[in-house]
């Protein structure tokens, strides 16, 4: 893929490769795609699985594993557990829309609104440039073309 973007960006820089008729620019592009195509499907082939990651265990190997557990690190380990503090239940905690979050979301979504554009607003997201007053009435038409006002 960079080496199509870069071929692209030669010719257009040199404006030279797309003066040719003989279809030199497909044979290269059709070329490069070949490569990229052939160094994935090497790419894939070499890839090996690994056996201890990929191995599938059974629920029987998986209970004899557990009876060759250390009894001391068994009962370590229920008591870590049984130490930690349980978590507070949802309804306790601090509500989801408490005044800071909601007056957060309601600067967002007045900001995110899109202006009308023969409003004040209506080119807040259309750059006039260092122009201002009736010089930047040609933007107007431009920022409803691009979509950023109504």
């Amino acid at each position: 893929m960079i080496m199509v973007v870069f071929f692209v960006k030669t010719a257009i820089l040199n404006d030279n490769a797309f003066n040719d008729d003989n279809g030199e620019i497909l044979m290269r592009l059709s070329g490069l795609m070949l490569l990229a195509a052939l160094s994935a499907s090497a790419q894939a082939q070499t890839a090996e699985k690994d056996p201890y990651l990929d191995a599938a265990v059974s629920a029987q190997q998986v209970k004899v594993l557990q009876e060759h557990t250390d009894p001391a690190v068994k009962k370590v380990v229920t008591e870590a557990i049984a130490a930690e503090p349980r978590p507070q239940p949802l309804l306790q905690s601090e509500p989801a829309f408490s005044v800071a979050k909601s007056d957060i979301m309601t600067a967002a979504f007045n900001e995110a609104k899109v202006p009308d554009c023969l409003h004040s607003e209506g080119l807040k997201r259309q750059p006039t440039f260092f122009l201002s007053g009736y010089l930047a009435l040609p933007f107007i038409a431009v920022a409803a073309l691009r979509g950023v006002c109504n």
